[in-house]
């Protein structure tokens, strides 16, 4: 990589200026573990060290893997594992070291000091009751047992009750630590180790918040439970509000009964604790503001997610490079309208979160 990118690069982080001799800040405060045991600073990164009863959750920190990052990271530098922010700071494209720069304040802390991890994240198996077509047999078993399942799919092993004990108790060690516990699919709240992970956390640190990405299709006597015990935040990944495009989006969902579960959730825990998040695509862009006004209406924080076909062997094309030029044109325009307090729409003070995630869809349609 030469300066000139990486020079570029610093300039658009918004940190302090003395703290950007740290390429980033994954490996000081954050750690994945995934469906096959493989433990890494973040999702994005492509090296792992691979959880087994002999070396878990404690030597991956502390004496393993972890340790080549933070070196890495703490010499200006960036890990082999890092080819995906490498190769966007390149091509000067926003980078994911971003994210890691914020997701804790006392970033500088954790650098310089033997600390925990404050951020977990368990993508913990692939189980899933839909078959979103833009999604891939890696993070939907309804896709691995259907259209995918000639591609190798690595095995679940905390299906496997004896290494899900085995990590739970690996993880009280780290709980008290912990600011934030998230929990990705597959979906979360069909698989056991949810709930088992929920009740130790509850045991231990109640106030933990517990960040569930889900498709909203579940809502039985157990969620009720976690929403009533734990400190739960819920981050729903719906795509759309217009009925015909979910249907088409997320296949073996039903929009009445994900809507209705969304507002039992919402009474429960309350609309501050609750997310909407849509991945743009062609199939969802030209209703996308109708998507942001549904979660102005109802007081939610909004995501809104790229796609890309990048290893989805078998799903669809939706990229917005397929979004007509007038429906882009449509769309940007009433982006802008939000934006402006001369506007036609009466004015509302627009939080910060809409504000930024508004410029998200005008530059991804740009």
């Amino acid at each position: 990589m030469n300066s000139e990118d990486w020079k570029i690069f610093q300039e658009n982080r918004i940190i302090p200026e003395e703290q950007k001799y740290i390429s980033c800040f994954a490996a000081f405060n954050h750690i994945r573990i995934v469906k096959d045991g493989a433990i890494k600073p973040c999702c994005f990164s492509n090296v792992a060290q691979y959880w087994s009863k002999e070396k878990g959750l404690h030597d991956y920190w502390f004496s393993g893997l972890n340790l080549e990052y933070q070196n890495k990271f703490f010499n200006s530098e960036l890990h082999k594992g890092c080819g995906l922010c490498k190769e966007r700071i390149e091509k000067h494209i926003p980078v994911p070291i971003n994210e890691y720069d914020w997701n804790v304040e006392d970033r500088m802390k954790d650098v310089v000091n033997i600390s925990y991890p404050k951020i977990f994240e368990f993508e913990i198996s692939n189980l899933c009751n839909m078959e979103c077509p833009m999604c891939m047999g890696y993070l939907s078993s309804k896709h691995a047992a259907n259209r995918d399942k000639d591609i190798y799919v690595p095995p679940n092993i905390f299906d496997d009750d004896e290494n899900l004990d085995h990590l739970i108790k690996e993880l009280k060690e780290f709980i008290p630590h912990l600011e934030e516990m998230r929990f990705v699919g597959g979906e979360p709240l069909a698989h056991k180790a949810m709930f088992k992970i929920a009740k130790v956390i509850y045991n231990i640190k109640p106030e933990l918040r517990l960040t569930i990405c889900t498709n909203g299709s579940i809502y039985n006597k157990k969620v009720e439970k976690l929403c009533k015990e734990n400190n739960v935040h819920f981050s729903f990944s719906i795509d759309t509000v217009i009925p015909e495009e979910y249907h088409q989006i997320r296949i073996g969902g039903k929009y009445d009964s994900t809507y209705s579960n969304i507002n039992k959730i919402k009474n429960l825990i309350g609309k501050d604790k609750i997310e909407i998040n849509s991945t743009l695509m062609c199939i969802n862009a030209e209703n996308i503001i109708k998507f942001f006004q549904f979660g102005l209406n109802n007081g939610y924080e909004i995501f809104i997610n790229t796609y890309s076909l990048q290893g989805r062997v078998n799903s669809p094309d939706w990229g917005l490079h397929l979004v007509p030029f007038d429906v882009k044109w449509k769309v940007i325009k009433q982006c802008k309208e939000y934006l402006r307090e001369d506007n036609k729409i009466p004015f509302v003070k627009l939080p910060d979160n809409y504000i930024e995630q508004l410029k998200r869809i005008i530059k991804l349609l740009s």
